[in-house]
């Protein structure tokens, strides 16, 4: 079969590759370069995790990992950092203990630690005598842009053709193609006049605070919705950020300026938890969140011969390459 992509971020790049390796022609147009900075697929680092408050995510997450591991094998480089990860809040926090049961559900191994048991391990953190936490050893952070261009590279080894700097104005003009995939971010209502989603398009900004957490986990406080990454080397500082839409934002402006809002906000919430950091910031960064009402992603055939997909809302990323393989599959099946 011959198969368009529209957008070759981590979905498209992932989807390019199955196809190009099952043996079907692949075209896939990007509309900045491979790796670009404009959208929600860049950047040193995404958390993957088996914990959530839905079952039927941790349960894709099963899915997702072999793949995350066999994508890592065929690259030949470093694309996840196993280094655990830590969920805390409350101890009647009700995303904690429907994060359990669909942990225990689904069979995944956990431990619940108290708040001092987690001062014992993590010093750095503070947590209030009535927090409590859930540490999950298979959690860490995927290497987002090295992700997707290490993707996009097997996807040209195996035949794929890419094309970089490419707006497809309308679907009109892959009709030449037996099916059509588009994975184009928060770009996705931009073919769909007669069709659109009801997505919003938000710019977030993660900041790094001057500071080292050696061989810590990824953590993501339940009450506040902060997270954060340990310090590995390649960006200085460490790299906390929130998962709460910000403003609506156009995606096809130029400037993504830094707020000065933002940083005070991730100081002021270190200030709480890691005390230790900042209060130098050593590094700025934004994506775009591409968000659904209700935070669950997009795929469907809104024309016939077409897949439109999106993992949306800013927790996507660690189901991106199971998304891809999705679409490659939903193509040519």
């Amino acid at each position: 079969m011959r198969v368009a992509v529209v957008g070759i971020g981590a979905v498209g790049s992932a989807a390019c590759r199955f196809l190009a390796e099952a043996g079907h022609t692949v075209v896939g147009f990007e509309r900045f370069e491979i790796g670009h900075g404009f959208g929600s697929s860049h950047g040193e680092s995404r958390i993957i995790r088996y914990a959530y408050p839905e079952a039927h995510y941790t349960k894709l997450m099963g899915q997702a990992y072999p793949l995350w591991d066999a994508l890592e094998q065929a690259a030949g480089e470093e694309l996840f950092v196993r280094c655990g990860g830590l969920f805390f809040g409350p101890k009647d926090h009700p995303e904690l203990t429907s994060m359990q049961q669909a942990l225990e559900v689904n069979g995944v191994a956990h431990q619940l630690l108290s708040a001092d048991e987690v001062s014992e391990r993590y010093p750095a953190l503070v947590l209030h005598p009535n927090e409590t936490a859930i540490w999950q050893s298979d959690a860490g952070f995927l290497r987002a842009g090295a992700i997707v261009k290490a993707q996009a590279r097997l996807a040209q080894k195996a035949g794929a053709e890419l094309r970089e700097n490419t707006i497809i104005e309308s679907l009109d003009e892959l009709e030449s193609f037996d099916h059509v995939i588009v994975c184009a971010g928060a770009w996705a209502n931009t073919l769909f006049g007669e069709q659109p989603l009801p997505l919003t398009v938000t710019r977030q900004q993660v900041t790094y605070l001057a500071g080292e957490l050696p061989g810590y986990p990824v953590w993501i406080d339940a009450e506040s919705y902060w997270y954060g990454f340990p310090s590995d080397g390649r960006i200085a500082g460490v790299k906390l950020a929130r998962h709460i839409p910000q403003v609506p934002f156009d995606p096809s402006q130029p400037d993504r300026p830094t707020l000065q809002s933002d940083d005070d906000a991730a100081l002021a919430y270190a200030t709480t938890r890691f005390p230790s950091l900042g209060p130098e910031i050593t590094h700025h960064a934004s994506c775009l969140y591409t968000n659904t009402p209700d935070e669950s992603f997009v795929f469907d055939h809104p024309r016939l011969k077409t897949t439109r997909i999106s993992a949306c809302s800013g927790h996507g990323f660690k189901f991106s390459i199971l998304m891809g393989k999705l679409a490659a599959e939903a193509a040519t099946k």
